[in-house]
């Protein structure tokens, strides 16, 4: 599973070429999408006005509600998290993919 964390999120509503390319490709099966807590899309659009509105639009996303089971799901994370600061998950046994400074 990618997961995108809010920084993540930024860094696609900017234009950074990984989380772009992964946010355009329509998947049929919803699990295979990249997967975007909401919460994480709450913290971008803090930062970032219209983030919602933008990245709710692209097919490539599936969003982990704010609810219990969603922050299940986002909280037994297998996979990788693509992040602009890795260094955030240092110690919590997450693999944090450093996509970068948009």
């Amino acid at each position: 599973m990618i997961v995108l964390d809010h920084t993540a999120v930024l860094a696609l509503c900017r234009g950074h070429r990984l989380p772009s390319a992964i946010a355009v490709v329509e998947v049929d099966d919803p699990s295979r999408r990249a997967h975007v807590p909401a919460l994480c899309l709450v913290a971008a659009g803090m930062e970032l006005a219209g983030t919602a509105a933008h990245v709710g639009a692209l097919p490539g996303l599936e969003f982990l509600p704010l609810d219990f089971a969603g922050a299940a799901a986002a909280g037994a994370v297998e996979g990788q998290v693509l992040t602009a600061t890795p260094e955030a998950y240092d110690g919590t046994g997450v693999w944090a993919v450093d996509i970068g400074k948009a």
